[in-house]
């Protein structure tokens, strides 16, 4: 398994000539994603994910609070601490989610990276999800924006029914969005529309059942 960067060039500092190891350049700026035992082909995949994370960024899908934004910029361009990205591997036979996080590091599990029918991998709304949590987003938060920024095409999927317990258990609140559980219509604190989720939540898979929780990508 190869260690080093999301795609991109290896950055230069100053003109010592000293790679700045597992930092990769993006449009001439410095990318704070370490990424740790993933394959070359892994890679590729995140590097293509990342891309499209940041165009969206750049062009945004729904409104997003200023500070959101300015989360995950610092997250991508080396404003904060390096987020660590690591393979998690196939959990030796035990269930694993797609991904978790916690602190500035991300776990992502071999099942993230499965092909669906079409060809397409889920891995850049698993990742952007993550991103969310890191950038200190709760859970309705990383659900909303994961599925106002990526149609169910692209791998994006709605809330599961513990999902939904664990808005309950928040009062329907994130740090960025709340959710009117009967109309499933989320805003931004400033009343701007997000998203509405479908009316009918996705049952939860059987074998997580309260295992999960912010940070834990199981479905």
């Amino acid at each position: 398994m190869a260690t080093g960067a999301v795609g991109g060039t290896v950055c230069r500092q100053g003109n010592s000539g000293t790679p700045l190891s597992n930092h990769t350049c993006f449009g001439g700026r410095t990318v704070a994603l370490r990424v740790q035992g993933f394959s070359s082909v892994q890679q590729r995949t995140l590097g293509r994910s990342r891309a499209i994370i940041e165009r969206r960024l750049a062009d945004l899908p729904c409104p997003v609070p200023r500070d959101l934004c300015e989360e995950l910029q610092a997250i991508l361009f080396a404003k904060r601490p390096l987020v660590d990205l690591a393979y998690g591997g196939d959990g030796g036979g035990r269930p694993t989610p797609y991904a978790r996080s916690a602190g500035y590091r991300i776990l992502l599990y071999k099942r993230a990276f499965a092909f669906a029918a079409d060809g397409q991998t889920r891995v850049a709304p698993i990742l952007f999800h993550e991103l969310i949590h890191i950038a200190r987003g709760w859970e309705l938060d990383a659900e909303a924006f994961e599925n106002a920024w990526f149609t169910a095409s692209e791998g994006a999927r709605p809330p599961t029914e513990e999902d939904w317990r664990i808005f309950k258990r928040q009062d329907y609140r994130g740090w960025w969005v709340r959710v009117y559980p009967r109309t499933r219509r989320v805003t931004d604190y400033a009343d701007r529309d997000v998203i509405v989720f479908p009316p009918k939540a996705v049952k939860s898979a059987g074998d997580n059942s309260g295992a999960r929780g912010p940070g834990c990508s199981w479905r």
